[in-house]
């Protein structure tokens, strides 16, 4: 740690202290909760009737239910926000602790329906003291060098593509268009500012890794790579430990409601240790609000239990998981097998649905032979395979993948395999690994 690190580190800390130390008590509730699963459960179960009994009293939407037990809730999502918006935000004099004008917190609406969601003062701080607590967790100490990736606008970058702001001590890099010439004055950066943690979306870490170990140049620095924003590959995760000696932690997150949990450091990609401090999650059935059981595939649906401008309670997410570890007395401790959205799960040609991400075989999942892959669903048994491969004559392996595909999908699936050299982004520089085309009627 440097000087200025832990100069700024202690200025942070003795500012909130000036200013009645919210945030210190915020950070060390939601470190109290993530570890001690039991005492900590008294805590939210308080913070969950309080945030009830105030939707309930607070809110045109939340007034009709004539009760403070979560089940009697009605399980919403973003359409039925949207379609009734209004009826959810608070009134400013009323939200509790109230500082001025609330936060609006947007998402990017590059997978879906742009959204936006008004935050509190109170519940503001609770995000960002989680955000120290999660990182607090993988040795991430506040004002530690950190490269971010993340879209730039021009306002912000004046015209570059690595902008360092000494203020929070970040570099910002521009995730779009990261071409050789580029990558290669990013990982320079990495390599002379000795850079130890670096954040982004995993299909920018993916393409930055991938030309680091094929044209053989280290980090030297070793860092800690925090994913987020897609579901984090095996492939990508071992190629970060195995081929570049750093190490990798995926971050479940989302801008309504914040973070809910990371990976353990190389861990398992798809298994998130929860914090409970901010959400209390449910995982429901499939096609009913039902509670899954453990080991069944479920919708994830999070009630906030710090959001008093926009209550959202029992709010489905559309990603999907399983129950992870649980305590004797019933506390969810951690999500397995998360699969990303139930819009695109995909369905085998029997008409059931199908985890493709934890199905397919790891020759295609976890195979450093590929650069990339994507799976598609076209039509009720039509499947597309896009594959970006590392040595073409790998191509002559065409049929073995279908056979792969249809292992997972059903024997009379209609499958094609298509090699490509990149597979194309989106806007916000993510690239969906599963897209389902065709939606089960």
């Amino acid at each position: 740690m440097s000087l200025i690190t832990y100069i700024k580190r202690k200025k942070f800390w003795i500012n909130d202290f000036l200013h009645g130390g919210k945030m210190w008590k915020h950070f060390k509730e939601i470190m109290f909760i993530i570890n001690n699963p039991e005492e900590g459960e008294e805590i939210r179960k308080r913070k969950l009737s309080e945030i009830l009994e105030f939707a309930c009293a607070n809110t045109k939407f939340y007034s009709k239910v004539k009760s403070i037990k979560l089940s009697d809730f009605p399980v919403i999502n973003k359409q039925i926000v949207l379609d009734n918006y209004n009826d959810f935000v608070v009134p400013v004099e009323k939200i509790p602790g109230q500082v001025g004008e609330v936060h609006v917190q947007s998402t990017s609406g590059s997978t879906g329906t742009p959204f936006k969601v008004f935050q509190d003062t109170e519940c503001r701080i609770r995000r960002i003291a989680t955000i120290k607590a999660e990182n607090e967790l993988v040795g991430f100490h506040s004002y530690d060098l950190l490269m971010h990736f993340r879209a730039l606008s021009r306002h912000y970058n004046y015209g570059k593509d690595i902008v360092w702001n000494k203020q929070y001590n970040i570099i910002y890099v521009d995730n779009a268009n990261l071409n050789d010439e580029r990558i290669e004055r990013i990982i320079d950066t990495i390599n002379s500012k000795k850079v130890k943690f670096i954040r982004g979306y995993v299909t920018a870490i993916d393409t930055v890794t991938m030309y680091a170990v094929e044209h053989k140049l280290s980090l030297d620095s070793h860092p800690l790579f925090i994913s987020g924003g897609e579901m984090l590959t095996e492939s990508l995760k071992n190629r970060i430990v195995n081929n570049l000696n750093c190490s990798v932690v995926s971050q479940y997150a989302n801008e309504e409601n914040g973070v809910f949990g990371q990976s353990e450091i190389n861990g398992c990609p798809t298994t998130m240790n929860l914090n409970r401090a901010n959400c209390y999650i449910e995982i429901l059935k499939l096609d009913s609000d039902e509670r899954a059981q453990k080991g069944e595939l479920g919708r994830i649906v999070v009630t906030d239990l710090t959001n008093y401008a926009m209550p959202l309670i029992r709010y489905d997410l559309g990603d999907l998981a399983k129950i992870g570890d649980v305590t004797e007395s019933g506390i969810m401790l951690s999500l397995e097998s998360l699969a990303g959205r139930k819009t695109d799960m995909i369905l085998k040609t029997n008409g059931m649905y199908v985890d493709f991400f934890n199905s397919i075989s790891g020759e295609i999942a976890d195979s450093p032979l590929f650069k990339q892959w994507q799976f598609i669903q076209n039509g009720e048994k039509e499947y597309l395979l896009n594959l970006c491969l590392q040595d073409k004559s790998l191509e002559s392996k065409k049929e073995h993948y279908i056979k792969l595909v249809k292992d997972v999908v059903g024997e009379d699936a209609v499958v094609e395999v298509k090699f490509l050299d990149e597979i194309p982004v989106l806007n916000s520089g993510k690239r969906k690994l599963i897209i389902n085309n065709w939606k089960k009627k």
